[in-house]
């Protein structure tokens, strides 16, 4: 660090220890994801990339951070990104230089080039200069427009100068959001890992939750037991929600944070979790009944947990999302929960960062269009069969049937 830094670092930025260094994966494997990136840009006929989504660039080469600045201060825009080119192996990622040491410790990054400023106008000067030095301000450039960073301000900032270059700009969202569809071996494993996280979670709520406690210290217990496990913090907070009975169904409480309400004897108590290894998430929900269920309750949810079973054994990779609403809704249809209401639905899962977890693949049982995308072998999603029953759980697709990866039982629980 020269003093162009002076003002922009809380103080001295040393290398970090190299036996501190903490790669999720390999050199190779970041390789080749940005390989098949680079494969996608030519197809689309994109020059370069300036990936921006965090979740992205951590997938690109392991950058993480516990701050993207989404929603800072006007004056302290956020113009961070990795730049691609379509013809080169080499990438750029650009930053503030207070993330020299996580970027050392976290990523394979060997190109950073660090802001001059804290303000807009002459960071994205200093972004087109070492671009066009670069010779990659020619043709198209992709930028990620669905994605929260940058804000409409800032990208419309980043439009107008690659335009002022001379570029045509167009929305590039798509590029790696789909070549993360698809997990390697290594991929799985975390999501293995982070599942078995979310099922220690799990039965950490049913040896603590008691009448009495508030949703804050079951919610307490649950995590330290989690990150004792080795578990990280979610990229969307947990829900820990309990709800009173009525007429043998729990209350709905739509997508509440835990409070500091106290449990009641009676009351169903709904827990959505996601076990996270090196940002990998594997999402379990359970509902239990603190005392003893309704017997239309335990049947309900006994119903509801059955859909698993047939989600295992018929749904397999290489079939379309028609086939497998037409598998499901024959199942639905045959235990009487069709027409009740309800959701069964899946989204894609893998590396997330706040504030979401959940990909861009998506289905729904009750969809009438988008019918034709197709589930491919070692896609992750979760899959939810939500009627009055608040069961989740994570699955990985084969050539054979899809494997459910939670351990934590299906069938309604009492506790306490």
């Amino acid at each position: 660090m020269t003093n162009v830094t002076i003002g922009l670092t809380p103080g001295a930025v040393e290398p970090w220890p190299e036996e501190d260094r903490d790669l999720a994966f390999p050199l190779e494997e970041y390789r080749d994801r940005i390989h098949r990136v680079r494969k996608r840009m030519a197809k689309a006929r994109i020059d370069l990339l300036y990936v921006t989504v965090p979740d992205h660039v951590a997938y690109l080469h392991g950058f993480i951070a516990s701050w993207y600045k989404a929603n800072s201060p006007m004056r302290y825009p956020q113009l961070y990104g990795t730049a691609i080119h379509v013809d080169s192996e080499d990438f750029i990622h650009f930053d503030n230089p207070t993330e020299a040491p996580v970027l050392q410790k976290t990523s394979v990054a060997t190109d950073c080039r660090w802001f001059p400023s804290r303000e807009a106008s002459p960071n994205l000067a200093f972004i087109m200069g070492e671009l066009k030095a670069k010779g990659w301000l020619r043709g198209t450039v992709g930028m990620e427009h669905w994605g929260y960073i940058p804000n409409r301000a800032i990208s419309t900032m980043f439009e107008g100068a690659f335009l002022a270059e001379g570029c045509r700009v167009v929305d590039a969202s798509a590029i790696v959001r789909r070549v993360r569809r698809v997990k390697s071996p290594a991929e799985i494993t975390y999501i293995e890992e982070a599942t078995r996280i979310a099922d220690i979670g799990h039965a950490t709520v049913i040896r603590v939750a008691r009448p009495g406690m508030t949703e804050l210290e079951v919610y307490g217990e649950t995590l330290r037991a989690m990150m004792a496990a080795g578990g990280e913090s979610p990229a969307l907070v947990h829900s820990f929600t309990s709800a009173p009975v009525r007429n043998g169904r729990a209350v709905a409480a739509g997508h509440a944070m835990m409070g500091r309400k106290k449990i009641r004897a009676g009351e169903f108590l709904k827990i959505d979790i996601a076990g996270v290894y090196y940002r990998y998430h594997g999402n379990v929900q359970r509902g239990y009944i603190l005392g003893e269920a309704p017997k239309s309750m335990v049947e309900q949810v006994s119903k509801a947990a059955g859909a698993f079973d047939v989600f295992a054994a018929e749904v397999r990779c290489g079939m379309t999302v028609r086939e497998v609403n037409a598998v499901m809704r024959r199942y639905y249809q045959g235990v009487g929960l069709w027409d009740q209401p309800g959701w069964a639905l899946g989204y894609e899962l893998g590396l997330s960062l706040p504030p979401d977890w959940v990909g861009e693949f998506y289905f729904h049982v009750r969809d009438d269009k988008y019918l034709d995308r197709v589930f491919e072998e070692n896609m992750v999603t979760n899959f939810e069969s939500m009627f009055n029953t608040w069961l989740v759980d994570t699955c990985v697709y084969g050539k054979t049937g899809t494997r459910i990866l939670s351990k934590t039982p299906l069938q309604l629980q009492s506790i306490g």
